[in-house]
């Protein structure tokens, strides 16, 4: 297992969960079905806004869920900064090549040159055409309220960039959970697995029996 195995999750707080300060409920739902949906992670950290440094309860639900809280004085794109940020630190200290970012937002598709991106977004959210075009990888979450009432899996496919420029990139890595990293990288761990279901159907055709 090499440090280039490491996939860390980023999670645009304000894109995917839609507040600034949101609801414990909402929160909780959405963040755990964002983990379960990118699967086995070196760790994964949410980037927001927050002027109230003494009174921070998204801080304390995220540590819940084992998510770091990478909490920014309000500004126009602060908290993609940070999380831009972010990656490229763990990149560069950690060699890290795999970016698994929830968000629609069009300036994390400068992860692309970093190495592999791959896109978490709710089932019929809109994504930036400049970030799906450089996307290697996109899944498609359904919302926590919808996965209740339905149990659709999420789905993951590859968007079609017929225009995309051929990019020397690694294959899917297997996750890195190295301590050494752990201790070079500040930030929260989490990991979850993503659901899948199938179906399969069969006919059957029936035959009058044969009389004499």
């Amino acid at each position: 297992m090499t440090t280039e195995d490491v996939r860390v999750l980023l999670i645009d707080l304000e894109n995917a969960v839609g507040a600034i300060r949101p609801r414990p409920r909402v929160l909780r739902g959405r963040v755990t079905a964002l983990l379960g949906a990118a699967g086995p992670v070196h760790h994964a950290i949410a980037g927001y806004s927050g002027a109230d440094l003494a009174d921070d309860p998204t801080a304390s639900l995220l540590a819940e869920l084992g998510v770091g809280a990478l909490r920014v004085a309000p500004a126009q794109d602060a908290a993609e900064n940070a999380l831009l940020s972010h990656a490229h630190r763990v990149h560069d200290a950690l060699g890290c090549r795999v970016f698994v970012v929830a968000s629609a937002d069009r300036r994390f598709a400068e992860l692309a040159a970093l190495g592999r991106l791959e896109l978490l977004a709710w089932a019929d959210q809109p994504i930036a055409t400049k970030l799906l075009d450089v996307a290697h990888e996109l899944t498609r979450v359904p919302a926590p309220a919808a996965r209740r009432r339905s149990g659709t899996p999420s789905t993951r496919t590859t968007p079609p960039s017929p225009d995309r420029s051929p990019r020397s990139t690694p294959s899917a890595p297997a996750p890195a959970r190295s301590a050494r990293c752990w201790r070079r990288c500040w930030s929260g761990s989490a990991s979850g697995w993503g659901s899948g279901s199938w179906r399969r159907s069969a006919g059957a055709r029936a035959t009058d029996p044969v009389g004499e």
